[in-house]
């Protein structure tokens, strides 16, 4: 990493410190260059304001989640999608289960902060929604999942690991990642598979496959 590249990582990382602490708006450009033990021209090399820092943060994160989450394949078989499912679960789940301050921005900081902001939080959520709306009609359409409203049960899905990854936010005690993911995948599979074969994948779950 070049001299620029990781003084422009420290300034990153000092930020998110300093906005989950304290919020977008309360935050400033002294806390930042603070936190980064680097002086105030050394942050206007790097970002112009506060506001194309934040939005830097931003979309380096919806873009890291998003490479996170595959789609499911009718190529592949119902045991593969759901390794799949579930891969796309933990990935998300354990991104930013290790990375509460950058948990804390996305669920409470960046919504509400700025109209740029509120538009691009809302663009996030309604490609992942999409991503996950289309795997959902792909199962049904494959005689895996039963018929549903695959609109509400996108939102459903997502609903249920956001409220999840919430309660890490405010420091609950949960189970560790793999039980949690586990719960999770049990609760999405009995609620939206064909009883048959959540019947079936739950057996060779238990008995290790996963």
């Amino acid at each position: 990493m070049s001299r620029r590249k990781a003084r422009q990582h420290d300034l990153l990382a000092a930020a998110v410190e300093v906005f989950a602490r304290n919020g977008y708006h309360a935050s400033t450009i002294s806390d930042i260059i603070a936190k980064a033990r680097v002086a105030r021209g050394t942050f206007y090399l790097h970002f112009r304001s506060k506001r194309e820092l934040f939005t830097r943060l931003l979309v380096g994160l919806f873009d890291e989640l998003e490479t996170l989450v595959q789609r499911l394949d009718e190529r592949r078989t119902p045991q593969e999608n759901l390794a799949l499912l579930r891969a796309n679960i933990r990935g998300v789940m354990a991104f930013l289960a290790d990375r509460p301050a950058l948990l804390r921005i996305l669920l409470w900081q960046a919504a509400g902060s700025d109209s740029e902001f509120d538009s691009r939080l809302s663009e996030f959520y309604r490609r992942l929604t999409e991503r996950v709306r289309r795997s959902l009609h792909l199962g049904v359409e494959m005689g895996l999942l039963r018929s549903m409203d695959v609109e509400v049960a996108s939102l459903g899905v997502l609903g249920a690991i956001k409220e999840v990854l919430y309660r890490v936010s405010l420091g609950e005690k949960l189970p560790a990642i793999e039980p949690l993911v586990d719960e999770v995948m049990r609760f999405i599979v009995h609620g939206l598979f064909v009883p048959g074969v959540a019947a079936s994948l739950d057996s060779i779950w238990t008995g290790g496959a996963f």
